[in-house]
């Protein structure tokens, strides 16, 4: 996990220095939502969260990302009972790719780790694919997939603000 992290560190590094001299880099912050599925549906009904992300433009159709953020995976009801099962936060740290199929439409892949924030939560390998449109030049959206290795993941939307 911590040879993740630190190549996550340098693709951001190595991309904010070269985007200085370019200026073609853009910094987002979104707000998420999903449902979540597989296993982790047993435990958790509903995932909320905030990200960062910064893009910069490799070319005009294609962008590479790095995004870190926090997102809350709320616990169910426990069946039988007036208890609920404790909620649980990860922070995501990815590093991707965006293709844009047009000037609005754009398909998005990541790849990295979620770390969990509970005592001895550990980590988790995650990839999120999915597509998304920018509605103008400040405000995207991108429905995905965000798997969390064989746990299950979250179904879900991202709504982001570009500076």
């Amino acid at each position: 996990m911590k040879k993740m992290i630190l190549i996550a560190v340098i693709i951001i590094a190595a991309i904010n220095t070269k985007a200085q001299k370019s200026n073609t880099i853009r910094f987002s912050l979104g707000a998420e939502v999903g449902a979540v599925t597989g296993n982790l549906n047993s435990v958790y009904g509903a995932a909320f969260g905030a990200t960062a992300q910064v893009e910069y433009k490799a070319t005009e159709d294609l962008g590479i990302t790095g995004n870190a953020g926090i997102i809350n995976l709320t616990g169910k009801k426990i069946s039988g009972t007036n208890l609920k099962y404790k909620s649980s936060a990860l922070i995501p740290l990815l590093v991707g790719i965006k293709y844009y199929f047009s000037p609005k439409a754009f398909g998005s892949a990541q790849i990295g780790t979620s770390v969990s924030t509970k005592s001895g939560g550990g980590s988790s390998f995650t990839y999120i694919p999915g597509v998304g449109y920018q509605f103008s030049e400040r405000i995207d959206a991108l429905v995905k997939y965000t798997g969390y290795s064989s746990d299950g993941g979250t179904f879900g939307l991202r709504i982001g603000y570009t500076f």
